[in-house]
């Protein structure tokens, strides 16, 4: 009785541990930011415009990425205006996805199957027909093929003056096998909070959490 009780409690408590714990994806990300050497950056008035030619700045899609790009520009202290003549920095938005790696691999795997057979076997014991059984296994090999491919998602964060002098530009990739730019642009986003408008030298590599939660109160 007692063991059964510890049993339910050890139980119990795994249980409501990985409940109370969610897995939460995290994603590799590179970071190459640079800044014009002789400008002072400094946060301005702004629009936002697509830089990729096959980009449609009037779509559903565009509209609701650069609505997260606005946020985070807002939050640093940029200010959206409705009109380009107002704006002292243009902002040019893209993002995308790029195959980079296809492979197919072969994988092979065991499918036991045990059976129990019985029956009256001819034989002569104490003047009695005795039943027997048996039991038997045996093992075959189940052949399938998987397909992994790799995905290059990034997002370009260009900045011009209205001359069109480049001002600062943020570049963000991650590589991955999802090709799901809903769920990843807001990541990579959230990834440029810390280098718009600033210079890394060189590309630097970050760890980013999906952090469902917050994203849904945001």
């Amino acid at each position: 009785m007692k063991k059964t009780i510890i049993i339910f409690i050890l139980t119990f408590i795994l249980f409501t541990a990985t409940g109370c714990s969610p897995v939460v994806n995290r994603y590799r990300v590179s970071v190459d930011a640079i800044t014009h050497s002789n400008q002072n950056i400094a946060p301005t008035t702004y629009t936002i415009k697509a830089l990729g030619e096959e980009t449609d700045e009037n779509s559903l899609e565009f509209q609701r990425q650069s609505q997260q790009l606005i946020k985070i520009l807002n939050q640093q202290g940029y200010q959206q205006v409705n009109h380009s003549s107002l704006a002292q920095q243009t902002i040019f938005f893209d993002y995308g996805l790029e195959k980079i790696k296809e492979q197919t691999r072969t994988y092979s795997e065991p499918d036991v199957s045990f059976g129990i057979s019985w029956g009256f076997p001819y034989g002569y014991y104490n003047h009695r027909y005795h039943p027997y059984w048996s039991n038997y296994g045996y093992t075959s090999y189940r052949t399938y093929r998987k397909t992994y491919r790799l995905f290059n998602r990034y997002i370009v964060i260009l900045s011009k003056e209205q001359s069109g002098k480049e001002l600062w530009r943020v570049d963000i990739s991650s590589i991955g096998e999802s090709n799901n730019l809903k769920k990843i642009v807001p990541i990579l986003l959230r990834a440029s909070v810390s280098y718009l408008g600033t210079n890394t030298k060189e590309p630097i590599e970050l760890v980013v959490d999906e952090q469902k939660n917050r994203d849904k109160k945001e």
